[in-house]
């Protein structure tokens, strides 16, 4: 049977050559479409991506798939954050909460706002995420929805850009099914910070918090989620 975590550790397989026929049974890439289908309506998986993947299993459906050996680069790129570029935004949310789409925010304490940074404040595309304290500092943040837990993933590589102005103070974190945090001071250029994390056992999901605990003001950009790690299980 294929479920979609299943399915999600095949992307970074890149059709793998499987030397026993009796592997993919008609049932089984049926099921494997159909998670397919799901992955793209919930935008885990990019449209060129589930093409490809699309096509890769009714090729096997056909008899006629040519395996490779090779990972390709669109594959090691996987992202499971959505709107990780913060393009999409939300216009009816007040600037104490999150203002992009996919994301979901909150303000405890302090006098602090999210703000839609754009042209020299975005490191790519067209905007970025702001942060800016306005007076007493408290604590701020923006958070993904549940992430899965995929089978196979024995790690979970986070990357993200960021940049400061002021006396400013970053702290991200990991939560629910995975743990591990990063705090620290943000400068004025664009830098690229990488943490990884571990699944907990018998959890499911995990998500990961960025919080502005500190003055100043940071941007935050082109944030990635990537498992690392593949198993293919039947």
């Amino acid at each position: 049977m294929c479920n979609g975590s299943i399915l999600l550790t095949l992307v970074f397989l890149a059709g793998q050559a499987q030397p026993q026929a009796d592997l993919w049974p008609k049932e089984r890439i049926a099921a494997c479409i159909k998670a397919l289908d799901q992955m793209r309506a919930q935008r885990l998986i990019s449209d060129p991506l589930y093409q490809r993947k699309k096509a890769m299993l009714q090729a096997r459906l056909d008899g006629t798939f040519k395996a490779t050996a090779l990972a390709t680069k669109e594959d090691e790129e996987i992202n499971l954050i959505q709107n990780g570029g913060f393009e999409q935004i939300d216009r009816n949310t007040r600037p104490d909460r999150s203002r992009w789409l996919w994301w979901g925010g909150w303000s405890w304490g302090g006098d602090y706002e999210n703000f839609w940074a754009t042209g020299k404040d975005a490191h790519s595309g067209q905007q970025a995420a702001g942060t800016r304290c306005k007076g007493k500092t408290g604590r701020i943040g923006i958070f993904t929805p549940s992430l899965p837990l995929l089978q196979g993933a024995t790690e979970y590589e986070l990357t993200f850009w960021a940049k400061g102005e002021g006396d400013n103070q970053l702290f991200v974190n990991f939560e629910g099914g995975a743990s591990g945090s990063l705090r620290e001071k943000i400068g004025p250029e664009w830098k690229q910070y990488t943490m990884k994390t571990k699944p907990e056992a018998g959890e499911k999901t995990f998500g990961v918090y960025f919080y502005t605990v500190g003055a100043g003001t940071i941007y935050l950009d082109d944030v990635k989620v990537r498992p690392l790690g593949q198993i293919l299980e039947d």
